[in-house]
């Protein structure tokens, strides 16, 4: 009997040593994937904020394409234009970075306002790439600084 106690024992001893070494190894794994899990979490969200942080610079930091003196470019704007065509002429004719960060300073300049701050008018205007926004806004909101007046579609159409 003592012969068939001390087998058991030995064999329960293995067993065990094998389960410990079983959970040890699947404590370290576990830790290791939580650890890969947290780093790729950090990762996206620190670029998450580097992208949020550069397009909030976007709409109220001082942005333009080029250094001084950069290229000038006529854009024609028409009457009754939405202002998200107007970003993308503008964008399209790389005078801003980017479309939707214009398109929200427009529209946040005009929510504080009661009337629209920047309601952008018709015409035809000539723009510098080494213009920021608000010097962008100030000539196409000023009919007067357009140079031949207010453009309707009727006019755009008409002209070959």
């Amino acid at each position: 009997m003592s012969a068939v106690k001390g087998a058991n024992a030995k064999g329960t001893g293995r067993s065990s040593g094998r389960r410990v070494l079983l959970r040890m190894t699947g404590g370290f794994l576990s830790i290791c994937l939580n650890i890969i899990i947290y780093a790729v979490i950090i990762f996206f969200l620190i670029k998450a904020i580097h992208k949020t942080y550069d397009f909030a610079y976007r709409i109220f930091g001082d942005v333009s394409v080029e250094e001084e003196p950069g290229r000038t470019v006529k854009i024609q704007i028409l009457k009754g234009e939405s202002t998200m065509n107007v970003a993308t002429k503008l964008e399209t004719q790389k005078l801003i970075p980017d479309r939707y960060s214009f398109f929200i300073k427009v529209q946040l300049g005009n929510l504080g306002s009661g009337k629209d701050k920047y309601e952008i008018k018709g015409g035809t205007y000539e723009l510098n790439t080494s213009m920021n926004y608000d010097e962008i806004l100030n000539i196409i909101t000023d009919a007067g600084k357009s140079l031949e007046g207010e453009v309707t579609v009727e006019d755009s159409e008409a002209i070959p």
